[in-house]
């Protein structure tokens, strides 16, 4: 099972399962992720899983800014939308999460080969 997993100086403070289709990252308290912090919007990201068009059972995982005053940002970079890999590292104000995809790390580097349509 994904997850994200909130650090704070290399410690790992607590993993949020990604059970739904959207988590939602904010600061309202009724946010599947709630931050206490003025650096975050009401609501800023939404993490959603989409089913792989290629691999049966195999879910993708993007992080979605939601038009957030300060932005979201992967591995040190702003983003709107992003497809997550495993360790990438999502920063929402002063908060940072390693995502982990739950799967085999193998299975990671899977190439898939996708045919001309001439064939």
């Amino acid at each position: 099972m994904a997850k994200l997993i909130l650090k704070h100086d290399g410690i790992n403070l607590r993993s949020y399962l990604l059970e739904k289709a959207a988590t939602t990252i904010g600061r309202n308290d009724d946010n599947d992720i709630y931050l206490d912090d003025y650096a975050v919007s009401a609501l800023h990201a939404v993490i959603v899983a989409e089913n792989n068009p290629y691999l049966d059972d195999a879910q993708d995982f993007f992080v979605q800014d939601m038009e957030s005053t300060n932005g979201s940002f992967v591995n040190d970079e702003r983003v709107e939308r992003h497809l997550l890999k495993q360790g990438d590292i999502i920063k929402v104000g002063s908060h940072e999460f390693t995502f982990d995809s739950g799967q085999n790390p193998r299975h990671e580097r899977t190439a898939i080969y996708l045919p001309d349509e001439d064939e």
